[in-house]
């Protein structure tokens, strides 16, 4: 049993909570305190020898003006528990197979999700679990880890978050819960962590998810909470300066540690906390969080490979670059069909012509038509001709079957990817975009990396060729 100054150092001293003053709607906190700075600075400039009483006046009005605001409804808690109560929000919980994230899961929330005692995370795909404990809570979500043993990259387990919040239509994130073990303080094995998370919010909102980080530290390895989240905290900040997460920490203590050891011994020494410790100290964490933020999805689409949707749901590989090209095939220039078609009309007319030429006489006639009307079937026989055999006889007469440019001197009429030959914009992608993780490596015999962004635009905008 835990005594009440043991709970008091537990809570960390955090106030009782009906000693808090009511929470203001924003305008009119905004408003009291605009008056009040225009009222004591009037009231000193005009009248200097005032400035006590109105100082005194000040303070009068105020307390009243925060009286009677007491009553109004408080905005934004009241706008955070509707977007909880609607089923649009939810809580993510992060980090490495192993750390722990079921298990803080199961004990905030009342549910019974299998969990492992080894690294090997048992998690195999994104679920959504409904919090039995806390009315009107949000929903949270449960994840395979990243740097899985099973194999999964990393890339594919975070795309799964995102797929898994368009699917169940949360658009919501109150907090991302990562769990990172306490003796991890090397920013290079977090800062891939730190980039996925940083992805929740993107455009006009990137970065704003990290007031809504909670970093859970655990196990005990340092002195301080601080000390275990530091790998965590410094790799947030080296991507957003300004990031401030949350930092806790503590180890599932066990029914002997908690028979054996006071309490106070154990939170303050050894950071061992009950479920319910760990419960009442997340719900603090929860509580102080600003509100929810928005995860908003996109539809684009990548200019070189055709994918489209979301950029963060597009698979990390494109075409590589673009060159002027023809998609279609050379074929030549006068069909088989048109060349026979010419040749026989040719012969027809000048069979007619020498019958009629011999039956009146001028015979001498057909000598020349004879040759007028074959010449164009035979120039037309003769160019296919040339465009067949190679070397230096060759004619290169053919045209490009898609546009009926010239085969030489031609300008081109769309892109193709210099590496594939597939047209710009279709086709399936031919290089990565993006260094694969281990796991995704040991599943490609080769791979290409070119440092590059998708080429964003509108998914209804139309195709680029060239004119």
């Amino acid at each position: 049993m835990v005594k009440d100054e043991d709970r008091e150092l537990l809570l960390d001293g955090t106030e009782d909570e009906g000693d808090e003053e009511p929470v203001q709607p924003t305008g009119w906190r905004v408003a009291n305190n605009l008056f009040s700075s225009f009222f004591t600075s009037i009231s000193t400039i005009l009248f200097p020898t005032w400035s006590e009483q109105a100082s005194g006046m000040t303070t009068y009005l105020y307390s009243m003006t925060n009286s009677l605001l007491g009553t109004f409804p408080q905005d934004e808690d009241q706008s955070t528990e509707n977007l909880e109560h609607n089923g649009k929000t939810c809580i993510m919980v992060v980090g490495k197979s192993g750390t722990g994230k079921t298990t803080l899961l199961n004990i905030y929330t009342g549910a019974k999700q299998e969990v492992s005692s080894q690294a090997m995370g048992v998690t195999n795909d994104t679920v959504m679990i409904e919090d039995t404990l806390h009315e009107h809570a949000p929903v949270w979500f449960d994840n395979p880890g990243w740097s899985d043993p099973g194999g999964r990259s990393d890339s594919k387990v975070f795309k799964d978050y995102l797929r898994k919040m368009q699917d169940e239509q949360v658009s919501n994130l109150k907090a991302v819960v990562w769990c990172v073990p306490s003796f991890c303080r090397n920013v290079s094995d977090l800062k891939g962590e730190a980039k996925f998370i940083d992805q929740f919010t993107v455009e006009e909102e990137a970065g704003n998810i990290w007031s809504n980080v909670i970093i859970v530290a655990m196990g005990k390895t340092h002195a301080t909470v601080e000390l275990d989240c530091q790998g965590a905290r410094n790799a947030a900040r080296e991507l957003r300066g300004y990031a401030e997460p949350t930092c806790l920490g503590w180890g599932l203590a066990t029914p002997d540690i908690v028979e054996e050891v006071s309490p106070r011994v154990r939170i303050e020494k050894f950071r061992e906390l009950t479920t319910e410790e760990i419960r009442e100290r997340m719900e603090e964490a929860i509580k102080k969080l600003p509100p929810p933020v928005q995860v908003l999805f996109s539809n684009q689409r990548c200019k070189a490979c055709g994918q489209t949707g979301d950029p963060r749901l597009m698979e990390d590989k494109c075409h590589r670059r673009k060159k002027p090209a023809h998609h279609g095939e050379l074929v030549q220039r006068f069909s088989k069909l048109v060349t026979g078609a010419t040749l026989a009309v040719g012969a027809v007319a000048a069979t007619v012509i020498f019958g009629v030429c011999m039956a009146t006489g001028i015979g001498e006639l057909s000598l020349i038509a004879f040759p007028i009307l074959m010449t164009p079937g035979g120039v037309m026989t003769g160019h296919r001709l040339l465009n067949t055999v190679s070397g230096a006889f060759r004619i290169n007469g053919m045209i490009w079957s898609c546009c009926g440019a010239a085969e030489v001197g031609g300008k081109e009429c769309t892109y193709i990817c210099d590496l594939c030959g597939v047209k710009w914009g279709k086709g399936e992608p031919c290089v990565f975009i993006r260094n694969p993780d281990n796991n995704l490596r040991e599943q490609i015999s080769s791979h290409e990396v070119v440092n590059k962004d998708h080429e964003l635009v509108p998914a209804d905008q139309l195709d680029e060729n060239l004119d």
